[in-house]
């Protein structure tokens, strides 16, 4: 453990020798937004209250914000295990580095309203995904780009963004599905700044990749937000998205979510539904390749999948109105075809919040529950050979703010897994330090 430690230390005294800027506020990160800068803000008087830990070093920060580029290197630390469950009772260390580059390329001399954002992740260590059965990974940071056997660097997102008006916008190029979920009020965060489990990071629904190549579409009116995602439904992690676009079909996601304001409290209501071309097996001939006598062929193909969702999240006490500490509730329910999807439907609510605690005015913390069905025509097919059940389990999490640059977490996961006989428990420490 100290060979490690020592070997983080030296990682971040490089961080801090190459990256000579400062990293976004979590205020000015938000994906597919434009940060806003004060410029003519007055520096922080000690290290210790400042945003970032590197700070403006010297105003070379301001500069670059002046000419539309910012730059936030992160490095997120976990210490995870199991510590009940099937599976080696270990615990192992893994961390994320990435760095986000946003920049606004109208200042640089192009049209108004054009930016590009790049977002490059190196994952290096261990990962306690996988041990004691579930089929949700526990860890979404450190399950993509990938670990252990896996290529661990990624540029996870590289897309251009056009603003044509303060309502309408449009994304195009690979998109990272963890940051652009990493705003859901009271969850999202990307494994970094909220929950660890997928579910609650950005619930799975079988049908969007974690990283995609496609375009987004927003369009924002007084009554509702509408979206509309064209996208090609195989997974880019590792890949640039021009290898081969659109070879296996396209898939169509359109949502439309409502505000919603109940006793003076925001929050929101919204439904999606996808529809892909993407052809799958049969799940319901698919357990007869594993048994004799083998099949000569493949099994049957199934053709188009879909997939629909209800979700909601609504504050419940707010100290003020443009406030964030306060808390609320939040919830999913989702469904598919069943077949070729292999998720049938998956459900989650729980609570979050930030502060409301006497001087942790900027901690947030969160308690979940979810509960997932597999396929039944999946279940059906491979009984003979491995039983797959349903999914449920319960996720805790605290995170305090230290300092505005370092965050510390503790988590707690209890799962019935749907691939274990036993219940899993995976308590973890994390670490985020914003240089």
């Amino acid at each position: 453990m100290r060979m490690k430690m020592r070997l983080i230390e030296g990682q971040l005294a490089a961080l801090l020798s190459v990256f000579i800027v400062s990293p976004l506020s979590a205020e000015e990160a938000q994906i597919g937004g434009e940060a806003t800068v004060n410029a003519d803000a007055t520096p922080p008087a000690s290290w210790l209250e400042r945003d970032t830990l590197s700070g403006d070093w010297g105003g070379r920060r301001t500069w670059l914000k002046e000419h539309g580029i910012t730059l936030a290197p992160r490095l997120t630390q976990f210490y995870q295990g199991l510590s009940a469950g099937d599976g080696d009772r270990d615990f192992d260390y893994g961390s994320k580095a990435d760095l986000m580059l946003n920049a606004d390329l109208s200042k640089l001399g192009l049209w108004n309203g054009f930016s590009v954002t790049v977002h490059g992740e190196y994952n290096f260590g261990d990962s306690i995904n996988g041990a004691g059965g579930q089929s949700v990974p526990v860890n979404t940071a450190l399950v993509f780009p990938g670990m252990e056997g896996s290529d661990a660097f990624d540029l996870s997102s590289v897309y251009f963004q056009q603003h044509f008006s303060k309502s309408v916008s449009l994304l195009f190029g690979k998109i990272n599905m963890m940051d652009m979920a990493a705003r859901t009020p009271f969850k999202g965060g990307a494994g970094i700044d909220s929950f660890w489990n997928l579910t609650f990071v950005a619930p799975p629904s079988g049908l969007v990749p974690p990283y995609l190549f496609g375009a987004l579409m927003s369009v924002r009116t007084e009554p509702a937000t509408f979206g509309l995602w064209v996208y090609d439904p195989t997974s880019v992690v590792n890949k640039t998205g021009f290898e081969d676009p659109f070879a296996n079909g396209t898939t169509i996601r359109g949502s439309v979510d409502f505000p919603v304001t109940i006793g003076g409290l925001s929050g929101h209501q919204g439904f999606v539904a996808l529809y892909s071309t993407e052809e799958g097996a049969d799940l319901n001939d698919i357990g007869d390749t594993f048994l004799p006598p083998f099949p000569p062929d493949y099994p049957d193909i199934k053709d188009d999948n879909y997939y629909f969702a209800y979700s909601f999240d609504q504050y419940l006490y707010r100290v003020s109105e443009n406030s964030k500490e306060g808390f609320g509730l939040f919830g999913q329910f989702g469904i598919s075809d069943g077949n070729p999807s292999r998720l049938y439907w998956s459900a989650l609510v729980g609570i979050g919040g930030t502060g409301m605690i006497p001087g942790r005015s900027r901690d947030n913390w969160g308690i979940g529950y979810y509960s997932d069905a597999p396929s039944r025509d999946l279940q059906n097919s491979l009984a003979p050979v491995l039983a797959i059940r349903d999914e449920q389990g319960v996720e805790i999490f605290y995170n305090f703010a230290v300092t505005p640059w370092l965050t510390v977490g503790v988590d707690l996961q209890v799962i019935n897994p749907s691939l274990g006989d036993d219940t899993a428990i995976l308590p973890g420490l994390r670490f985020v330090t914003r240089f």
